[in-house]
């Protein structure tokens, strides 16, 4: 195994599309403009500007910023198309519920169609939301919401939590969620409270109990910076965890809302070398061993351990993931798929994913990515070791890193 890497093994990221999307969201309840730092221009942020957009919104490019400009008022009878962010359709489900005397029509992608959402439409109209959803476009007449106390599936999307407490200031009563089930992805609905938190809506998550007070308002603080997109960051750093001299990115994680940080300690546990110096992390290599761990609150980052577990000593267990085949694809099967087209051993059994070290050169084979973004990131660690293989779809990864490719073939001195 060989891997060239550029002299220049630094890489600068924009911002995280997970705290921009909330960040949006809690902007459309802001009267007053926000300028918002280390803007992201990924497909799934343009999804959810261009709605805001229709709805009165103005963006305003600067030099290093973006500015977001409100509308004396909300346009009435808007259509939204919604192309394949589950987070953008969720949020703005929840979020045009909830305008009062607005009527708004939202379609989706076939993608997009068969990710689930129903639990949401249903807490929602239990809440009092006018929803009419027996097909697409969805309809929507806004209204205040009631609040009180409700049940929803923590199993299945976290999304659907966060969608609920972002338009917390809605509410006519206190609100309190109880999560029914194992709770997925809790870590996300911990960064949608302290964002919130950042601008002045403060909640309680104790258990599998959450409350906001009713008549809380959001306060502008006039400027807000986004953190660079730690989940990005993964695929360089499980990249440098092969190379003696390693990848480094500039970020800040002193204060990091993002979940996606604790991958840190996964490539650590599997021997990987991680340096911070200032606000730049580099990883190298190390003497890479198999572990055994859930991965419950970091479930992006499932893939990626998936790829580096091949180039392990040892098997790899990764649990508690089921979850995952509510995402842009099945990642379950499609990782036990694509990964033994290569020759890999991945084995799939009571929710928990084996994987085994990959024992010999994989053939020129072209992996399937499914037109996830996800999947092509992790393969692309693959194509870095065994430059024969190809990904197909390559271009999913304009969904949340368009650089991705470019910046991933300067890091590996490939033309």
């Amino acid at each position: 195994m060989k891997i060239e890497l550029n002299s220049d093994r630094t890489i600068k990221l924009e911002g995280s599309k997970s705290i921009l999307n909330r960040v949006l969201i809690i902007a459309s309840f802001l009267e007053a403009s926000l300028e918002i730092f280390n803007f992201s221009k990924c497909n799934d942020i343009l999804t959810l500007t261009n709605n805001m957009k229709k709805m009165g919104f103005r963006f305003e490019e600067r030099l290093n910023s973006v500015m977001i400009h409100s509308p004396s008022t909300i346009n009435n009878k808007q259509h939204f198309f919604i192309k394949d962010s589950g987070t953008a359709f969720r949020f703005l489900l929840a979020r045009s519920s909830c305008l009062q005397g607005i009527h708004t029509d939202i379609d989706i992608s076939m993608q997009l169609k068969k990710r689930p959402v129903r639990p949401l439409i249903i807490v929602l109209k239990k809440m009092g939301a006018d929803l009419k959803c027996t097909d697409y476009p969805l309809e929507i007449n806004g209204t205040r919401l009631v609040g009180g106390e409700i049940d929803i599936p923590a199993d299945i999307s976290s999304q659907f939590i966060s969608a609920l407490l972002l338009i917390a200031p809605n509410y006519q009563t206190d609100l309190v969620i109880n999560l029914k089930g194992k709770i997925v992805s809790g870590t996300y609905i911990e960064m949608t409270m302290k964002i919130m938190e950042k601008f002045g809506v403060i909640s309680e998550f104790t258990g599998n109990r959450i409350f906001i007070k009713a008549h809380q308002r959001y306060i502008n603080p006039g400027k807000f910076v986004i953190e660079p997109d730690i989940s990005s960051a993964c695929y360089f750093w499980s990249l440098g965890a092969l190379k003696k001299h390693g990848v480094s990115i500039e970020c800040d994680i002193t204060d990091s809302v993002q979940p996606d940080i604790d991958f840190l300690e996964v490539l650590r546990e599997m021997g990987a070398i991680i340096s911070i110096k200032g606000k730049k992390i580099s990883v190298s290599k190390g003497t890479l061993s198999g572990i055994d761990i859930d991965m419950h609150n970091i479930p992006d980052q499932v893939m990626t351990l998936s790829v580096l577990a091949l180039f392990a000593d040892s098997e790899t267990k990764i649990r508690n993931i089921q979850h995952l085949r509510y995402k842009e694809t099945d990642r379950i099967n499609s990782l036990i798929s694509e990964i033994s087209k290569i020759g890999g051993k991945i084995d799939y059994n009571n929710d928990m994913l084996t994987i085994f070290p990959l024992k010999k050169y994989p053939a020129h084979v072209k992996m399937d990515s499914y037109n996830d973004h996800r999947l092509v990131m992790a393969f692309y660690i693959l194509k870095a070791v065994f430059p024969d293989i190809e990904v197909n779809n390559e271009e999913a990864v304009t969904k949340s890193y368009p650089d991705f490719i470019s910046d991933f073939k300067r890091i590996c001195n490939i033309s």
